[in-house]
Parts: C-alpha cells; sequence; structure tokens
C-alpha cells in the first residue's frame, strides 16, 4: 500500500510547475556598505536619515517556494572602524510572532532577521547575529558552541511590520587585521507563523530545511554575496586574555553521580573549582585550557527507545570540545550519506576528563587545532593521554579543498594510533563536486596494519532540483580507531543516492522533496554484509500540514551476533537479518511556536517484527514553552515472545527577563523492549546571567540520566578579561 502511496505522490509531485526565475533583492556577487561618519543609534524607528540612503529594497528569496517572497524587506548595511551597523524594515502579512523572552533561549520559534557574516571568505569563521521583534537576540558561530559575544540589537513594531536594528562590534568577531576586508554577508528572516525562509542571497542549490537545520552557517556561506568597499583601521586590537573560573557545591545522595554524553552516569568526586583558561596569540589564533571542568549545566536529555540498526551517534555538549571542533576534525565530507559523519575524534565516547589543552585557529585560506586531553575512569582507574589534530586548507570559492587530521590514543590497556588525508574539489561551471580520501590506523590494538585502513571516493552532480552522487568505500575488518566513531567495518563496495526537489508558488503544495538511496557493501569473504534500497518522499503543503513517506529495504550480516564487522569474529556464526519498514507521518505547524510532528513505523527490523509510534507537540503559553514527547514500540520476535517499550517525555520552560530562565523536566520510560534503560527521571534548573557577564546555575538531577539524580548542585560562573 505504501509504495502505491509513494508513486502517487511522487507523480504529484513532478506535475508541480517549476517556480520561476527571479531576481534577488541584491545583486548574487556583491554588496556594498556605506562607510559612517559617526555612529548610528541603536534605534529601531531608523530615524536616522542614513537609513534611508541606498537601502537594498524589495522581496527577499522565499525557499520554500523559490520564487519572490510574498512582502518586501528593506534593509541597509552600515560601518566604521567599531563595529558594523544594519538597519532592517519587515513588511509582514501573517501575524507576527514574538513569544520568547530570554537571550539565546528558544531560537527558531519566533519571527527573527538574521544578518550571516562569513569574515575569511572561505567559511574558516562564520557568525550569525538573530534579533526578533520583541528585541531577544541570539549569537552563534561557526567555531564555537558556547559563542556568547557582547552585541547590540532592538526592534519595535511597526504599522506594516516590524523594523529592527543590529550593532555587531569587532570585538565580537575574530577579524585578521586591519585594512581591505574579504567578507561575505547574507541577510535572512523567518516568518514564523507560516515557517518561511526568506534570504537575500540566493542560488537554485539552496533547499528549505527546517530549524534548527536553517541557517546553516557552515556550509551556505559560499552562496553568500561578497563584501565590497570595506576598509579599517585600527579596528582590531591586539585580543585580550579571557577566563571563566567556577565555584560549586553539592548536595544530595547523588552529588558524586555525573552523566556523559554517551549517557553513561560515571562517579567520582565532585569538583568544587575549575577554569577554562583562553590566551589569544594573535585574532585568528588561541590556546585554550581547561582545568579541572564541569558541565553540570549543560547535560541535555539525548534518551531515545528507537532501535538502532547501527552504533548511535551522540552530540557534544562540553565546551572545551564543542569549542573549535571543526578545526579538530578537519574532513570537510562524509563518505556513507545515510548515515552520521565518521570522525577519527569522536569526544563523547570519552568520559569526564581531568584536563585539556587546546590550540585553534585560522590564517588566510587555512584552519588548524590541536588538542589533549587527560583524564581517568573513576571505577577502574584506566588512564587515557589522547592527541588529535587537524589542518585544513580550502579556497574562497570552495573549488579545491585538501585536509588531513589524526589521533594519538594512550590508554593505560594500550595505544592506538590513527592519521586520514583526503581531498574535495568542485566545478563551478557544471556542478561536478568530487572527494576521495585514505585513513590508516595502527597500534597495540590493532593486529594486522592492513586489515585497519579505509579508502573512500564520491563525485557528486549538483544542479537546481537535483543533486546526484555514485560513492565507494573501502573499510578494512579491523578498522575502528579507538578514539574515533565508524558506523561499521568489513565493507567493500557502492552507493549512490538521487535528491529531487520541486517547489510551486501556486496549488496546494509549496515543495516537494524525493530522496532515493541504495548501498550494497561486501564483506573480505565476498559475502553481502549490508545492503539498502530506501525512499523518502516529503510534501510541505501551503497549509501548515506537511506528509512523510518513507520506505527503507535493506539486510544486513552479524558475526556471533555482531553486525560490526566478520574481521573480528573470523566470519564465525554468520546470520543474515531483514530490514524491511514503511512510515508515514504528518507534521502540522512545524517551525513555529505550536507545532504537533507525529509518525508511524512498521515492518520487519532484524530479529523481530517493529510497530513504533512516535508524538511531538510544542506549545506556546505566553513567553513560557511546554513540550510533550509520546513514542512507543512494539517488538514481536521471530521466535519468541513480544516486548515493548514506551517513552513519555514532559518539559516546561519559562523566562525570567532577558537575562534568566527556568525549567523542568520529566521522563518516564517503561518496558524493555527498545533501546533505552527503562526509568523515571526528573530534573529542573535556574539560570541566571548577570549585567557583569557572570552567571548563576542551580540545578537537581539531570536530564542526561536514565533515572532521577538526588542530586543538587550551585554553580556560579565568573568571566575575566577579553570578551569572545
Amino acid at each position: 500500500m505504501l509504495r502505491r502511496l509513494l508513486v502517487a505522490a511522487v507523480l504529484a509531485a513532478a506535475a508541480l510547475p517549476r517556480a520561476a526565475g527571479a531576481v534577488a533583492l541584491a545583486p548574487a556577487d556583491t554588496i556594498e556598505l556605506h562607510r559612517a561618519e559617526a555612529p548610528l543609534a541603536l534605534d529601531p524607528s531608523l530615524a536616522d536619515p542614513r537609513w534611508s540612503q541606498a537601502p537594498l529594497a524589495g522581496p527577499l528569496m522565499d525557499l520554500g517556494t523559490k520564487g519572490l517572497a510574498g512582502v518586501s524587506t528593506a534593509v541597509s548595511f552600515w560601518y566604521d572602524d567599531r563595529a558594523l551597523y544594519v538597519g532592517v524594515r519587515a513588511e509582514q502579512k501573517a501575524p507576527v510572532v514574538a513569544t520568547q523572552a530570554t537571550d539565546d533561549v528558544g531560537f527558531g520559534t519566533d519571527d527573527f532577521v538574521g544578518v550571516l557574516l562569513d569574515v575569511t571568505g572561505n567559511g574558516g569563521r562564520t557568525y550569525m547575529f538573530v534579533v526578533t521583534p520583541r528585541g531577544t537576540r541570539y549569537a552563534f558561530a561557526g567555531e564555537s558552541a558556547r559563542y556568547k559575544p557582547d552585541w547590540e540589537a532592538a526592534a519595535r513594531a511597526t504599522p506594516a511590520g516590524w523594523n529592527a536594528v543590529l550593532r555587531i562590534p569587532y570585538r565580537a568577531l575574530r577579524l585578521a587585521g586591519d585594512g581591505p576586508q574579504r567578507w561575505k554577508l547574507n541577510l535572512v528572516r523567518n516568518v514564523a507563523a507560516t515557517a518561511e525562509h526568506e534570504s537575500l542571497a540566493y542560488s537554485p542549490l539552496m533547499s528549505y530545511q527546517p530549524i534548527p537545520n536553517w541557517p546553516d552557517i557552515g556550509r551556505e556561506w559560499r552562496w553568500w554575496p561578497s563584501v565590497r568597499g570595506v576598509t579599517l583601521s585600527g579596528a582590531v586590537p591586539r585580543p585580550k586574555p579571557r577566563a571563566e573560573l567556577f565555584a560549586l557545591e553539592s548536595t544530595g545522595t547523588d552529588r558524586d553521580a555525573f552523566t556523559v554524553p554517551s549517557g553513561a552516569t560515571v562517579r567520582r568526586a565532585p569538583r568544587t573549582t575549575g577554569a577554562d583558561v583562553t590566551l589569544p596569540l594573535d585574532p585568528t589564533t588561541s590556546f585554550v585550557g581547561a582545568f579541572s571542568p564541569d558541565f553540570s549545566n549543560v547535560e541535555v536529555d539525548q534518551q531515545t527507545i528507537a532501535p538502532q540498526q547501527f552504533r548511535r551517534a551522540f552530540t557534544e555538549y562540553r565546551p572545551f570540545f564543542a569549542q573549535g571542533a571543526p578545526y579538530i576534525n578537519a574532513a570537510l565530507e562524509s563518505y556513507q550519506t545515510n548515515l552520521p559523519p565518521e570522525v577519527l575524534f569522536y569526544s563523547p565516547a570519552i568520559g569526564s576528563f581531568d584536563r585539556g589543552l587546546k590550540l585553534v585557529g585560522t590564517k588566510n585560506n587555512e584552519s588548524f587545532g590541536a588538542l589533549e586531553a587527560r583524564g581517568s575512569d573513576p571505577q577502574t582507574g584506566a588512564v587515557f593521554d589522547d592527541v588529535a589534530f587537524g589542518y585544513r586548507h580550502r579556497r574562497p570559492d570552495n573549488t579545491f579543498a585538501y585536509w588531513i587530521d589524526g589521533v594519538n590514543a594512550a590508554h593505560s590497556a594500550g595505544n592506538d594510533r590513527s592519521w586520514e588525508i583526503g581531498a574535495f574539489g568542485r566545478s563551478l561551471a557544471s556542478g561536478l563536486v568530487y572527494s576521495a580520501m585514505h585513513a590508516d590506523e595502527t597500534g597495540s590494538f590493532v593486529a594486522q596494519p592492513r586489515d585497519a585502513q579505509k579508502n573512500a571516493a564520491f563525485i557528486d552532480l549538483q544542479k537546481p532540483g537535483l543533486e546526484a552522487s555514485l560513492n565507494w568505500i573501502d573499510t578494512g575488518p579491523l578498522y575502528a580507531p579507538v578514539d574515533g566513531f565508524t558506523n561499521i567495518a568489513d565493507i567493500r563496495g557502492p552507493e549512490a543516492s538521487v535528491d529531487l526537489t520541486r517547489a510551486s508558488k501556486g496549488g496546494p503544495i509549496k515543495n516537494a522533496e524525493l530522496y532515493l538511496h541504495a548501498d550494497r557493501w561486501l564483506d573480505r569473504r565476498g559475502n553481502v554484509h549490508e545492503s539498502d534500497a530506501d525512499a523518502y518522499l516529503t510534501l510541505r503543503l501551503r497549509s501548515p500540514l506537511a506528509i512523510y513517506l518513507n520506505d527503507q529495504l535493506g539486510s544486513q550480516r552479524t558475526y556471533e551476533g555482531d553486525y560490526f564487522s566478520g574481521g573480528a569474529h573470523g566470519y564465525r556464526d554468520q546470520s543474515l537479518v531483514a530490514f524491511k519498514t514503511w512510515s508515514a507521518g504528518l507534521g502540522y505547524g512545524e517551525g513555529t511556536p505550536n507545532s504537533l510532528r507525529t509518525d508511524y513505523q512498521a515492518g520487519p527490523f532484524g530479529t523481530f517484527f517493529l510497530n513504533q509510534t512516535t508524538t511531538t507537540f510544542t506549545h506556546a503559553l505566553g513567553s513560557a514553552s511546554l513540550s510533550i514527547d509520546y513514542a512507543g514500540s512494539r517488538e514481536k520476535a521471530n521466535a519468541g515472545a513480544s516486548d515493548g517499550q514506551w517513552l513519555r517525555r514532559v518539559s516546561f520552560a519559562v523566562p525570567f527577563g532577558r537575562d534568566g530562565n527556568a525549567s523542568i523536566a520529566y521522563r518516564d520510560v517503561s518496558g524493555r523492549g527498545g533501546f533505552a534503560t527503562p526509568g523515571r527521571d526528573l530534573a529542573g534548573s535556574i539560570r541566571r546571567r548577570f549585567s557583569n557577564g557572570n552567571e548563576l546555575f542551580v540545578n537537581y538531577g539531570t536530564p542526561a540520566a536514565n533515572t532521577t539524580l538526588d542530586r543538587w548542585i550551585v554553580k556560579y560562573l565568573m568571566r575575566l578579561g577579553g570578551s569572545n
């Protein structure tokens, strides 16, 4: 039945008229900034007559329809030797949404305008500054997940919509020096009521993505217009050292329990003081040290009951590892389209650590990084002292790049060394993209080094509405870097994918996407290790409704019950298991403050028949927000009894003014027929940021643990010295 639905939906999507060609608001290649002889005031009325001098005015490009937006936006860019100034007049017909009241909390649920900036011209250091109609601000940096700069913005309602003004001081950016600048710049708008994404820069290759995947400042910079006419003098002073010092007190029977990103809870003596120190060597290079680090205030809930065919990838939230991560894992490409990126340094696998040292930076077209992390297992006493490095060169036009990275993992049980080298190329004329890489692992954990290598390559054709790729991957049976993340080893063979997108300015369907994927990988004995053929169809309607239809067909060979590699098990006790599931989902109001998403999946999944349902609901209660997750799985074994698991999760967050918020979360996982460990978890937190930049955290338990931790933590974070 689902296949018939897929065929019918594909035919409907194919019948959509192509979006008419449109001229972007500004020239596609350059934007001119005006020099201000005197600073512009932070006045959202935009009364200063300079804001009306030669603004860029007209509709932005709607990425959902790939046509001109239905409303006008006027933007004016100015600069002096202290800051970049941006004034925006945003016309709006849909209701203005402005629910969030706390800076850096709840991004994407409100209307916003965002200024996207690449100060290197080659994607080396990218930033995004966002303001909502309420004046709530958000700031992001491609190099750091803990970016909290000092900058200003203001907004106000108007009869036609709303205005915004942003002041971005250069001390918030890592500029290489004075003189002519080679920036790239873009302006985007989010209209939350209708989930519309609009952009000043436009290429037919740009696609509509839901928040938080949009805007993607790590990839979309190549389409941003270049800035002309900006020359700075005395704008880049030598950066100052800075430090973050914390003092912590804890109580409760679980005061010595901490949950790491992999979900494991470890016990060790709580740390009462610690520090993160940054010593700039020049404007774009810094030495970072973390001493006696604590991350209790950033732990996040990553629990799921969904069964996993491959190893699960966790998100790193600890500041030391998250900051500058792209400079350590320097590879630009992933060679397994439908799986998480494989990396040599996968920090979530590293438990609690005692000390970390790091050097990260950029210079011209190069980025580089190196780190050392040392720690021990508090239960076994095993010690690790790991070193990782990365280097990348990329041309400003993104037509060529190469990289090398590596890891030396020194553990009590032995040493493991791995390195990778790769290159990437792009033809701007034909849209052809190509890449190849080689990786090698040696050390005391590798019996046969020739079996611990990885080679991969791909060619990819990118055209408006079409992306097609052909990959080849060859991973040895013993390749599994100790500090790395590897999806599957002992594979050799091709992988192919086709992604078709179509947008429409009229009719019930706003845009449609059909993604087709297939792979066939053999082990070293010539048997099929992994084989898949998948189809994913997404239809986003002009109403708030979205429809998702998926069909997945595959098989996986196991060896003594382990799917990862046959070589490690001598290819004994082989079994070929089938994966043949279909799924259907509905989304309503996704990307808006009030949204609903529900999915159902069924079919053979390895050794059992799976039935699974997942529903997520979010609702804005004034400035507060409520989120509810409800999921259930039923697994009927091919030979044996049935089992199941249910997950219920509720979270509530409320702001305390512009600089504070509180949240409480409860999760209940019952049953053992799923991926998660059963248990009930209750966690709460209060955060307050003071005018001097210092922060206070009060936490009970942690949302990351399987069960409630009887742990109260009060933590005060003091910031000294220079800004981010």
